[in-house]
């Protein structure tokens, strides 16, 4: 996600249209793993209070990066017109905000990268209990 950001920064030709591909393909991917991860990680007693926690992330990173983040930063670009708007128009009126997007999926990253580490063993006795179990029934 963090390399369609980067491409959105760079403003090029045609990066508008890979950048945006390549950050709704990982937002997809992301949610299509949510649900696997926390039954896998927390079961299924507390399902739903557990993954609306999880989801609580998307509409809290709109307001954020969008609503607040993006306003402002277009508002230090933009330059003020004669009927007291703000218009900005180029690359540079967002750049900034990828820039930060990129930086937060790069934390988001290396947090993923802890998690993984720290659930190992977790997917660890998970395999060994299946194959346990398999070999279990063929017996």
């Amino acid at each position: 996600m963090a390399v369609g950001y980067i491409l959105l920064a760079m403003a090029m030709p045609g990066s508008l249209y890979i950048g945006s591909i390549l950050v709704g393909m990982c937002y997809g991917v992301r949610l299509a793993i949510t649900v696997p991860t926390a039954s896998e990680l927390f079961g299924l007693k507390y399902y739903g209070l557990i993954y609306n926690i999880l989801i609580l992330n998307l509409p809290l990173g709109s307001f954020l990066f969008s609503g607040l983040l993006a306003g402002i930063l277009y508002d230090m670009e933009a330059t003020t017109t004669e009927g007291g708007g703000n218009t900005c128009v180029g690359g540079h009126c967002y750049r900034l905000v990828f820039v930060v997007m990129t930086g937060a999926c790069i934390v988001g990253f290396f947090l993923d990268i802890l998690l993984s580490i720290r659930t190992k063993n977790i997917y660890t006795k998970i395999s060994v209990s299946k194959k346990s179990l398999a070999t279990s029934n063929r017996q």
